[in-house]
């Protein structure tokens, strides 16, 4: 279908080379085909003809951050900014490119300018949340993950357990980092490596039982996972069910 787009933005380019928006949209259509140079060259005909087009300068924005060229990226955002200082989807690109490179501060500056404007932005919430894990501020993380779970259900899973890897870093925070596991495991029941860390967890406060039904269940979405059953013949081991715990170790 983006071929087909393509053909049709370049007709309409045939009939009229100063349309800045055909221009735009075949550089959206390049994207998704990740041909770059060619979104690059389309966006940048698009401001030619029209300075002030602020999609397009988002565009180029979007096109210099995937080429790894993040000072054009960021000049690109910046540029939209002044043109349409309300766009969120602008801010959240800028605050990405600010991350990328390191900008920790910088980019939780723009995100939650993204958040002012569009406040059920899960996607920069979420990157809030990894700002702050970054500069090791770990409740902010926690707080801005958690609202990201709630407005992207589809990731989470693997939010959860972000979550839950930051209480591990944490202080007499084991029973946070359960729930967070927990949680990630109800999400997803195949999320090995959450059931993993769940197991290694329990095993630490002493709960064995616990222990090998995490483990267990390891085994039933992949029966090759490193470590489990020698961790599961240790649990078994610590229960005084020697047989089944020799039975761990030979399988490990």
């Amino acid at each position: 279908q983006f071929e087909k787009a393509i053909t049709y933005y370049k007709n309409a380019i045939n009939l009229r080379p100063d349309y800045s928006s055909a221009y735009y949209g075949l550089g959206l259509a390049y994207m998704e085909l990740q041909k770059k140079k060619e979104a690059l060259e389309a966006f940048k005909q698009a401001i030619r003809n029209k300075p002030d087009f602020a999609s397009a300068h988002y565009g180029l924005g979007l096109v210099y951050n995937e080429l790894e060229r993040y000072n054009e990226s960021i000049a690109a955002f910046q540029q939209a900014l002044l043109l349409d200082p309300d766009d969120a989807q602008t801010y959240y690109g800028l605050g990405i490119t600010y991350e990328q490179i390191g900008e920790y501060n910088k980019s939780i500056d723009i995100l939650k300018k993204a958040l002012h404007f569009q406040p059920d932005y899960g996607k920069a919430f979420y990157h809030l949340g990894m700002n702050y894990q970054m500069l090791e501020k770990f409740p902010e993380a926690i707080e801005n993950l958690e609202k990201a779970a709630h407005f992207l259900p589809d990731s989470a899973d693997t939010i959860y357990y972000t979550i839950g890897m930051i209480y591990r870093k944490m202080k007499n925070s084991e029973d946070a980092a359960i729930e967070s596991f927990k949680k990630a495991t109800q999400k997803n029941p195949q999320y090995a490596d959450a059931f993993f860390y769940l197991g290694w967890l329990y095993n630490g406060k002493g709960n064995y039982e616990k222990t090998i039904e995490a483990y267990q269940e390891i085994i039933r979405i992949d029966p090759d996972y490193t470590y489990v059953y020698y961790n599961l013949g240790w649990a078994y081991g610590e229960l005084e069910k020697y047989q089944e715990a020799v039975d761990a170790f030979k399988e490990a």
